[in-house]
């Protein structure tokens, strides 16, 4: 639990600051959401980046071992650790299953169906989106890797002793403080899915790119 200021370095050497609130507890994660959630539909559709961290070794639910990753914005990013919440906030899955915010990120279905009672409602995948947009098949199977390279978007290598997903030196995710480094292990991936989604709308003709890209999900 506690709050981080994460330094990511865009393509051309800006540097952005992102904060990150990591918590633990249902009160707090209900007032996180709240906050955010009445802002954003007061706002209109809205696209989020979103990632979920699981532990490879657990052949099933991995709900006791995974952290759920949410990217609004840099101002607004969420790490939480579902194995200390147990039942999952009202205000959570509310703001997970409203039909106006659009979840945007890379292998979604797969790493959702390893934590079953999280319900999300409209996922996009970015590969796909892509695919599509570029009229290139060949795009659906891209990683994230490939689609940063793809659309110029900074992926930086994890830090020594901050690997994510079952690796040597892998992060605690029980862990009650973390490192700035794992905190940006941790939300990289939702960082960098917002950041190609952005250049997604950036790359369509303009009258396509209206409305925060909202018309690129229905092509």
């Amino acid at each position: 639990m506690g709050k981080y200021d994460i330094k990511f370095v865009s393509q051309s050497g800006q540097v952005e600051m992102v904060k990150v609130e990591v918590l633990d507890s249902a009160e707090l994660i209900k007032s996180w959401i709240t906050e955010r959630l009445q802002r954003m539909l007061q706002e209109g559709e809205h696209i989020v980046g979103l990632d979920l961290q699981a532990n490879k070794n657990r052949c099933c639910d991995c709900s006791a071992n995974s952290l759920l990753v949410i990217y609004i914005n840099n101002e607004n990013c969420l790490v939480v650790q579902l194995k200390y919440v147990g039942k999952i906030p009202e205000p959570l899955k509310k703001f997970l299953g409203n039909r106006r915010i659009c979840f945007m990120g890379v292998g979604l279905d797969r790493k959702l169906s390893r934590v079953p009672h999280l319900q999300v409602c409209r996922t996009v995948e970015l590969s796909y989106l892509a695919a599509r947009i570029r009229k290139e098949q060949s795009y659906c199977n891209s990683d994230l890797r490939a689609l940063a390279a793809l659309y110029e978007v900074p992926y930086e290598p994890l830090a020594s002793g901050a690997c994510c997903c079952g690796g040597r030196g892998r992060i605690n995710y029980e862990a009650r403080v973390f490192l700035n480094q794992e905190v940006k292990a941790l939300v990289r991936d939702a960082y960098v899915c917002y950041k190609i989604w952005q250049r997604l709308v950036e790359a369509l003709p303009r009258e396509r790119s209206e409305d925060s890209g909202a018309r690129c999900l229905r092509l």
